[in-house]
């Protein structure tokens, strides 16, 4: 069940299809589907015929329509579940657009003639969108429809029709008035019967060898005027609402969810001594980029589909959807070619009609895999290319109607949002990047009145639990905080000292020094930092060597950290440490105590750190306030909030370099033209756009999901969300600066900057190489 589609009722909903699927798909199509067989014409009307005695043939449809009438979530899981059974999988564009257009568009007349036989596969039906000359530029169709009389007389060809040759009627599109001024108008919608006369189905046989295509042709061929959809010439329309939904569904990500359990089987048993090739760390690493792009694409399709739901506008979504979900089903294919390996290259002819060879070529017919990898290669064009997609995004962010504008916070209940947008507020007034520079030029990158400002704001007693006398705000808020503070490329320590800090206190035993201490987080009098890493500053509880030992009615602490961020002016320094009997211990140690030595420095970004030398330091005996009972559990957890929180600030950050990058691009002009109106520099936005997408997408499901989910599935959000907060905000960091050329190089240009924190946030806490590892080793440890 996904956890963007869990309640009591959808989860018996799914039990209910999941049932009926067990139950009811026909032992010769579960055999060919399991053999990785095509699916025949027979096989697919066989199947809609049973769908259509339970009810089922039309999942999108309402009732009034022979539909089941779910809701837009249901029809989501359905299709879930169909891909993960062994039902046959095909396009069926009557039952998925053709048919919901005519519900909006069509006569009473042409509904009762058309739906019933959609459902009952009668009727099956190709759109006749794509000319020869006209792909996916379909203003610039040719096949042409003249009135005469009760008729239109329609002459031209269609392309590319799939499954063409299954159909006996199209939905065509037809320029009926050539003396329209835009390409747009004068379009016309018609119901075309493909067994009339003057209508020639030429098949095309597909690169895998299947009949899959047609070219449609017609000659004079007479089209009742009763078949006309909508207006005449005012057929766009009609055509822009149907690639709408189009691209929302074919994101196919319910065939991705399908396809990384697919994946994970065909590595079984091809390794080495019959081990899984997802034991090796490169594919292990494959996998799991593969992996973390389908929970992005899965987290990002529920919040559009509800938007759909409720009457909103997804078309943005649905082209970054389709974009992501048809890229990615072609990846895992590929990979799964790749474990397949020489047993994936002989070719099993009777595949090609839908019958599994009774004598596999491979135990696992991997032999028939390739039918189905070049059969995908064309996802990328249908439904409007990929570079059409990209198209529409460009258009989106450089015309200012995308999530780089207006307000891109976290959805919030009101209190939240009020506190959110105060923060905006005092950030855009006090902390322009102008403010900014001359912070970290006279200030030494700390400005007291501002951090003292945040803090009266509500930010430190945001983190606090409510049974300490804090607002008990959770993940989500906590994230968006540092969403905000990213945007304005923060200097002052809020992550280091307030968030980790209070993160860390909050779950040790009550004390009066815990109490202190979280008293002096929540209204920003106390500078903490947290001094942990050894070594090349790795945050693992295991490698810890600073020793702490008791001495008559106190502590002796001995020992070296290093990268303490925010370590520079804290006055309070949080240090794990190694006791006598090999268990871990926290300690409270005041900075300014004998013994502590500091060399501070700066990070390239402009934050503050330091270096912590502990030489035989005298504590009290409260001074530890967790110890071995709990010490590690509380460490490992602060600090995986703590890495979650840095990708939400990073997220932040990327939002502003992306804003700075567009807004550069459209005001700088080469060779007489604006930078973004060049297409390929707009694609290499797009694909930046669509990579922080994805980043804000895992780190915002990481954070609902904090408190409900198990340990295990804790560790694979946080580093999915940090791996896709890495590898996007070096993208951005390093391209951004090239599309700024010579200027982005610049200190006094923000770019700069920006680039600076992205790539270092990426370093800290481990970097997106590190956390593709750790999730994929968590992955394999829940198998």
């Amino acid at each position: 069940m996904s956890p963007h589609a869990s309640t009591p009722d959808l989860e018996a909903f799914r039990a209910e299809v999941r049932h009926f699927l067990g139950e009811t798909i026909p032992a010769d199509i579960r055999a060919s589907v399991r053999a990785h067989c095509l699916v025949t014409r027979e096989q697919a009307s066989r199947w809609q015929r049973i769908l259509h005695a339970r009810g089922w043939a039309a999942p999108g449809w309402p009732r009034e329509h022979g539909g089941p009438g779910w809701s837009l979530v249901q029809q989501a899981v359905f299709r879930e579940e169909i891909a993960a059974s062994d039902a046959p999988r095909y396009e069926n564009l009557g039952i998925d657009t053709i048919g919901p257009t005519l519900m909006r568009h069509g006569t009473p007349a042409q509904q009762a003639r058309f739906l019933p036989r959609m459902l009952s596969f009668d009727d099956y039906w190709a759109q006749g969108y794509s000319e020869p000359d006209a792909g996916s530029d379909l203003a610039s169709l040719r096949t042409t429809a003249r009135r005469e009389g009760d008729h239109y007389i329609v002459s031209g060809t269609k392309i590319w029709q799939s499954y063409g040759h299954w159909a006996n009627w199209a939905l065509v599109l037809v320029r009926s008035d050539s003396s329209a001024a835009r390409k747009q108008d004068g379009i016309s919608v018609l119901l075309i019967d493909l067994e009339a006369p003057g209508v020639t189905v030429r098949p095309i046989r597909f690169m895998n060898g299947a009949q899959f295509h047609v070219q449609l042709f017609f000659d004079e061929v007479r089209v009742p005027v009763e078949n006309l959809v909508g207006v005449e010439h005012a057929g766009w329309s009609v055509a822009k609402g149907l690639l709408v939904i189009e691209r929302l569904f074919v994101a196919r990500v319910a065939e991705c969810k399908a396809d990384v359990l697919e994946t994970a089987r065909m590595a079984e048993g091809r390794g080495p001594g019959g081990a899984s090739l997802l034991e090796q760390d490169v594919y292990a690493r494959r996998f799991a980029e593969l992996d973390v792009r389908a929970r992005a694409l899965d987290a990002a399709w529920w919040p559009a589909v509800r938007t759909v739901e409720a009457g909103g506008d997804a078309g943005l979504d649905a082209s970054l959807l389709k974009l992501q979900g048809n890229t990615l089903l072609q990846d895992l294919q590929q990979l799964q070619l790749e474990f397949a390996g020489l047993e994936a290259l002989p070719c099993d002819a009777g595949a090609i009609d839908g019958v599994p060879n009774p004598e596999p070529l491979s135990p696992t017919y991997a032999e028939n895999l390739a039918l189905h990898v070049w059969r995908y290669r064309g996802i990328t064009l249908g439904g409007g290319t990929s570079e059409v997609q990209r198209g529409i995004v460009a258009k989106a962010i450089f015309g200012g109607q995308s999530a780089l504008d207006g307000d891109a916070g976290e959805p919030l209940n009101d209190e939240q949002a009020m506190l959110d947008t105060a923060l905006r507020r005092l950030l855009a007034e006090r902390y322009a990047f102008e403010h900014r520079q001359r912070v970290l030029a006279d200030h030494g990158g700390f400005d007291a009145t501002f951090w003292q400002s945040l803090h009266d704001l509500g930010i430190g007693s945001l983190c606090v639990p409510e049974r300490d006398g804090g607002f008990g705000g959770g993940a989500v808020e906590r994230c968006a905080v540092m969403e905000a503070t990213g945007e304005a490329l923060l200097l002052e320590p809020l992550l280091w000292s307030t968030v980790l800090g209070v993160q860390l206190v909050s779950d040790t035993p009550p004390s009066e020094v815990r109490s202190q201490l979280l008293d002096g987080l929540a209204d920003g009098s106390l500078r903490m930092a947290f001094a942990h890493g050894e070594g090349n500053g790795a945050t693992d509880v295991a490698h810890i060597d600073t020793l702490a030992r008791r001495d008559r009615d106190g502590w002796r602490l001995s020992g070296r950290k290093r990268f303490v961020l925010g370590g520079d002016g804290a006055q309070t320094l949080l240090v794990s440490a190694r006791l006598e009997d090999g268990g871990l211990g926290l300690f409270a140690c005041d900075a300014a105590t004998a013994g502590v030595a500091r060399r501070s420095y700066r990070l390239h970004d402009g934050r503050g750190a330091c270096d912590a030398v502990f030489d035989d330091v005298a504590l009290p005996i409260d001074a530890l306030i967790a110890g071995p009972e709990r010490a590690g559990e509380i460490i490992e957890e602060a600090v995986a909030f703590a890495t979650l929180a840095l990708a939400a600030e990073s997220v932040g950050a990327m939002r502003r370099a992306l804003a700075l990058t567009v807004d550069y691009m459209r005001t700088r002009k080469q060779f007489g033209r604006a930078l973004s109106d060049y297409q390929a520099l707009q694609h290499r936005v797009v694909e930046h756009y669509r990579l922080w997408g994805q980043a804000r997408t895992l780190v915002r499901e990481a954070a609902q999901g904090w408190p409900s989910v198990s340990p295990q599935e804790r560790v694979r959000r946080v580093s999915a969300a940090k791996y896709a907060a890495g590898l996007a905000g070096r993208a951005i960091a390093l391209d951004g600066l090239q599309l700024h050329g010579a200027v982005g190089l610049q200190d006094e240009t923000a770019i700069s900057h920006y680039a600076k924190r992205l790539m270092a946030n990426d370093v800290l806490l481990g970097d997106a190489t590190f956390h593709l590892g750790r999730f994929a080793n968590a992955g394999a440890a829940t198998q």
